[in-house]
């Protein structure tokens, strides 16, 4: 047997040996290559405040008032740690004399030091205000207080300078509920002879100033003084929409748990009173929890009767 017959299987084998190992090295070059261009096209992540800058917050009269100032973490989600919130005075300068540092017992940060996982997101701190304490204060001294906070991280890349800080203002509020639209209405409610219903439906909104979080109760009732004081303030002649015209719908006097706002309904119904134009008074009266806007309290809704 020719000698050279016996060598050409081994070569052949030798040869795809090594151009199958070639492959696989060129593929795990490839794969390699494309994992290394993919990690380079992510952001590194950062960390930074969410209310950063001026930062006026609402501060309600009510017990336990907290505000969550959130810190954000952006980025591949490659990185995780611990970030600092402190109290930075020299945030003040920026401000001039418009804020004065308000006393550290009248707030305090429950936990000012927190953990973000390499997933986290967004991870608040919680901050208590004494808003009792900072209207009393407010009132004796007449300055406008703020906590000038500054975010800190040894572990954790910070993003820009300008997103480090928030200069917190707490505006001292109480909890009100009032007429979405006070005042005058800016329409008038309808009523043609011709071609409306025995009676018509019409609505008036109502809003808390806060996040809702009970089905809140709440009267409203027709204010013949309160015309008449808006009268005599504007020089008009505004006569009251007769008793027999209307019916407010009681049943709809609430604003559901988890709503800040909600409409009460009132009918006005059709061939009670003669053609003309009149002035529905609706005042709020009481509220089942907190208190009602003095200066919100009250609508005055034109009517117009018409064939």
């Amino acid at each position: 047997m020719d000698g050279s017959h016996m060598n050409s299987r081994p070569t052949r084998m030798n040869n795809t040996n090594s151009l199958s190992l070639l492959l696989i090295c060129l593929l795990a070059i490839v794969a390699s290559a494309c994992e290394d261009r993919r990690m380079n096209n992510m952001a590194e992540d950062k960390v930074s405040l969410n209310d950063f800058g001026e930062n006026v917050q609402k501060v309600f009269k009510w017990e336990n008032s907290t505000y969550q100032l959130r810190v954000i973490k952006s980025g591949a989600g490659q990185t995780g740690g611990e970030v600092t919130l402190s109290v930075d005075k020299s945030v003040l300068d920026k401000y001039g004399d418009t804020y004065t540092l308000l006393p550290d017992e009248l707030y305090k940060v429950k936990t000012p030091l927190i953990s973000l996982g390499k997933s986290d997101y967004s991870v608040p701190f919680e901050i208590e205000f004494n808003a009792a304490g900072i209207e009393a204060l407010q009132a004796e001294t007449k300055l406008l207080y703020a906590v000038p906070f500054r975010l800190s991280s040894n572990t954790i890349k910070p993003a820009a300078e300008s997103q480090l800080y928030s200069l917190v203002v707490p505006k001292i509020l109480s909890p009100y509920i009032h007429f979405k639209t006070a005042g005058l209405a800016p329409d008038a409610s309808t009523v043609s002879l011709a071609n409306s219903p025995s009676e018509s439906r019409f609505y008036a909104f109502l809003q808390t100033n806060y996040h809702n979080k009970t089905d809140l109760r709440y009267k409203v009732e027709i204010s013949e003084a309160a015309l008449a004081a808006y009268n005599l303030a504007n020089g008009t002649t505004h006569k009251l929409l007769p008793a027999e015209a209307y019916k407010l719908d009681e049943s709809s006097f609430v604003i559901a748990s988890l709503n800040d706002e909600q409409a009460l309904s009132y009918y006005l119904l059709k061939g009670k009173v003669a053609n003309g134009e009149y002035m529905l008074p609706l005042k709020i009266t009481s509220v089942s929890k907190y208190g009602i806007d003095p200066a919100r309290s009250t609508i005055f809704i034109p009517v117009k009767i018409q064939d």
